[in-house]
């Protein structure tokens, strides 16, 4: 009777290990490319971005560029323009995060509410169609329209109503960036709203109905309590999405008329290719970032995911 050798043994050893190994680790296998992924293009990218802030000009070798500490952080906030564009940044943000949250909620409760399944699903289509337009298409459309002298809506204003139109784009932009993202984005909330609506048990509704509650208190004590993790989701995303808002208000007012409508991102894009100051737009970007990440998280501390489920 054959015995196995001693090399047959070892390999088959080996084998085992290397299948105990993988077993044991098949979770952390399976995380390793994305891991990876997010190291290059996130992680090496904000390190580099780093380093730019705190150097005087980058240079081809790392390790030669002359180290300015604070300098540029100091240019940014003193002669870059950065407070200011962080104040509009943030004004713009909390007025179309709050328009975009009610128009989205009541247009999902109106729709809700039609009987016929075919008109809700045109109302569906309808709402959506705002959302597929391009960044860009948007803008252009949006000079074109809000044109004091050939756009149409400061035509039917002028001539369908008692009121003059206000030029748009110079005498009320940042009212005009807002309206025109809240148009653009309110599809968003609408979708995911339209959806928890749908999922709120129509037993906690009829329940409701019958103890006699009216409609405003079926919305505050059973349907939105329901609905809060859905809430707090699409918030938190719009949210984080409207922080990186550039090209509709870049294509639309280019961050004027002056200053009036320069978000951060427009700041930071102005500083790197206009002005070639990139250690400064660095040093902007990583403010920001800072402010943006510690704003979400102080989010969901206060609020929490699970204090949305409970």
């Amino acid at each position: 009777m054959s015995t196995p050798t001693q090399t047959e043994t070892a390999s088959k050893s080996t084998f085992a290990r290397l299948r105990d190994l993988w077993n044991d680790y098949l979770p952390y296998w399976f995380m390793a490319p994305m891991v990876a992924v997010m190291v290059m293009i996130t992680f090496f990218p904000g390190a580099y971005d780093l380093y730019l802030s705190l150097i005087a000009e980058p240079t081809l070798d790392v390790f030669a560029a002359d180290f300015v500490g604070l300098s540029n952080f100091e240019t940014a906030f003193t002669r870059g323009g950065a407070i200011h564009s962080f104040v509009i940044t943030i004004t713009v943000v909390a007025s179309a995060l709050l328009l975009e949250t009610v128009l989205g909620f009541v247009l999902a409760a109106l729709v809700a509410g039609v009987g016929s399944d075919r008109t809700k699903s045109f109302y569906r289509v309808l709402f959506i169609i705002p959302m597929a337009v391009a960044p860009v298409s948007l803008a252009t459309i949006g000079r074109i329209m809000l044109n004091s002298e050939i756009g149409i809506i400061p035509y039917v204003i002028n001539t369908g109503t008692p009121f003059a139109a206000p030029n748009f784009l110079s005498d009320i932009p940042l009212l005009t960036v807002i309206l025109l993202d809240a148009w653009n984005w309110t599809p968003f909330m609408f979708i995911i709203f339209y959806a928890g609506l749908s999922s709120v048990p129509k037993t906690l509704i009829e329940a409701s109905r019958v103890d006699g509650a009216p409609m405003w208190r079926r919305y505050v004590h059973v349907i939105i309590p329901y609905m809060k993790p859905v809430v707090f989701v699409a918030t938190l995303i719009r949210l984080i999405d409207l922080f990186r808002t550039f090209g509709v208000v870049y294509g639309l007012t280019g961050g004027g008329p002056g200053t009036a409508t320069q978000l951060v991102s427009i700041n930071i894009y102005e500083q790197m290719f206009i002005n070639n100051q990139i250690t400064v737009a660095a040093a902007i970007a990583i403010v920001y970032l800072v402010l943006v990440v510690a704003l979400c998280n102080v989010i969901i501390a206060k609020v929490g995911f699970e204090g949305v489920w409970d």
